[in-house]
């Protein structure tokens, strides 16, 4: 509620009465209180506009914490992949079944083919017999069932590191397909601006299914498997 405007020659009169010193008319009383009004509706703007400043950078440095969160995850997900970032499901795909990973990137589940519970055994006992897996003897049987591999532990845990790497790619080949993209897409911008060189490379990003699944063969699964461990181990 607004207060109302005072009386100015009340003012000067109270102000005779305890002695004051106030030599002035009430015009030159009523000038500064005109004043005064002008400065705080002027401050109050000028307020109003900081805080809405303020208000912008706050959301845009929360947009910021969670492209830095995004980034962080990637950044683990795709170089230092751990195995207690994914679960197991065991789907049937056509005829067959398979074991699938399932993890979250970006905010989305996502979902990949590890292979089928003998193609899964036979690269556990590749990875133990060349070491990267230890302390864990090569299964014999090829052909246990789901259930046999939920009541082992150390079973779980060891197609669990493999569906960990399993995700790694997923998220490397995005990565890679989205940077060929920028490199690709700023290639035609600067040619038609008649500007052949590419100066700087940006980090493109698509948007990605919640769940993606790999049909390669189980046999190809082996061989890439193979191939990621010359190159990487």
């Amino acid at each position: 509620m607004e207060k109302s405007i005072p009386l100015f020659n009340k003012i000067l009169e109270t102000n005779h009465l305890i002695k004051g010193r106030l030599g002035v008319k009430d015009s030159e009383l009523k000038k500064i209180y005109i004043a005064l009004h002008k400065d705080d509706k002027r401050l109050r703007n000028k307020q109003s506009q900081q805080e809405k400043i303020i208000k912008n950078q706050i959301n845009k440095c929360n947009a910021i914490k969670v492209k830095r969160k995004h980034n962080l995850e990637t950044l683990q997900k795709s170089f230092y992949p751990i195995s207690n970032k994914v679960s197991l499901i065991y789907k049937k795909q056509k005829s067959s079944h398979y074991i699938k990973a399932r993890f979250y990137w970006e905010g989305k589940q996502r979902e990949v083919q590890v292979g089928s519970i003998p193609i899964v055994i036979e690269i556990i006992n590749r990875m133990i017999f060349n070491k990267v897996i230890t302390d864990f003897k090569q299964v014999k049987n090829l052909n246990v069932s789901w259930g046999q591999i939920n009541k082992s532990p150390r079973l779980t845990d060891a197609i669990k590191f493999i569906a960990a790497l399993k995700a790694q790619e997923y998220i490397l080949r995005r990565l890679l397909k989205n940077k060929r993209n920028s490199i690709n897409n700023k290639y035609v911008y600067d040619k038609k601006s008649n500007n052949g060189k590419v100066e700087e490379t940006y980090y493109g990003r698509e948007d990605m299914i919640v769940s993606e699944t790999d049909h390669t063969e189980d046999v190809k699964g082996v061989e890439w498997y193979e191939r990621w461990r010359r190159e990487n181990l």
